[in-house]
């Protein structure tokens, strides 16, 4: 039985899959910890400690809160976009039930429609609302900082990766051997990427 991995759930004396093997009289019935779940967990713990991600990962929530809950604020980015003939992407969430693939989405929309934000967040600044100009002056601040835009290349090339192995891991068609040899394509591209950005000087910035 697949499940995420809480105690609750995996616990081997009182967990529930014990005790639906209990109650069902199935002793055979096992709890397998979702391997989609753990990448996750793993992805997470390995960047939680990084200040900047800490930092880029809050501007694109806020972003998404920014836009999901005004339709004011989409109307006029969608106004923003059309002005320089650009296609308007509205900020969505970085987590989801699809976990990676709903952060990659994230990325994606931002990275897309960066110009159309910046070009609004700008306009927000001449907002008669002072709140209203100090989240577009913040938001703006983050945004052109150099260390956001190299991290957020960075994260879009690994979560990239890291998606289309935990779309691989939840296909129903997928076998043992089409994750195992996922799983080796992709340690094969985080070396790759270690190696190119390791280059760059800029690299500094986030040690």
């Amino acid at each position: 039985m697949g499940t995420d991995g809480a105690s609750v759930m995996l616990g081997k004396k009182s967990g529930v899959v014990v005790r639906m093997a209990e109650e069902t009289e199935r002793p055979y019935l096992k709890a397998i910890h979702c391997s989609a779940h753990r990448l996750e967990l793993a992805y997470k713990d390995s960047i939680k400690d990084i200040p900047i991600h800490q930092k880029c990962e809050l501007l694109l929530t806020n972003l998404y809160l920014f836009y999901k809950y005004s339709p004011l604020n989409r109307s006029n980015l969608k106004l923003a976009a059309e002005s320089i003939g650009k296609k308007a992407y509205v900020p969505s969430r970085t987590g989801g039930t699809r976990w990676l693939p709903h952060t990659k989405r994230a990325l994606q929309n931002f990275k897309a429609g960066s110009e159309s934000i910046v070009l609004h967040l700008e306009q927000m600044q001449q907002n008669p609302s002072k709140e209203a100009s100090a989240k577009a002056r913040n938001f703006l601040k983050v945004i052109k900082e150099k260390q956001t835009d190299y991290w957020m290349h960075l994260m879009m090339d690994v979560v990239n990766t890291l998606s289309y192995l935990s779309q691989a891991i939840q296909e129903r068609e997928s076998t043992t051997a089409d994750i195992t040899m996922e799983i080796e394509c992709v340690l094969l591209t985080l070396k790759k990427y270690k190696t190119r950005y390791l280059i760059l000087d800029s690299v500094l910035l986030f040690k």
